[in-house]
């Protein structure tokens, strides 16, 4: 019988994550999430999204519902970094 033992620094690193400030690159399905006014985060999928890229709507990750944000409110968007 084999125990695994968790040996400091062997966790996976946390992903690295970027700002996407163009959005209208996002596409409905997308998993990202949105730091709302530089404070609150709010991951899950993109919904829809207007043409101009300008709002979002996600459907929140864990039943938080369908949220909307503006690129304008100071809502950022990122994604995992690939």
């Amino acid at each position: 019988m084999t125990t695994a033992l968790m040996v400091a620094g062997t966790a996976p690193a946390p992903a690295e994550t970027k700002v996407v400030t163009d959005w209208t690159a996002l596409m409905p399905g997308d998993f990202v999430t949105v730091v709302e006014q530089y404070s609150t985060r709010h991951s899950g999928w993109i919904d829809d999204l207007t043409e101009d890229g300008g709002i979002l709507w996600l459907i929140r990750a864990f039943g938080g519902g369908r949220r909307m944000f503006c690129r304008d409110n100071g809502d950022v968007v990122t994604v995992e970094a690939a």
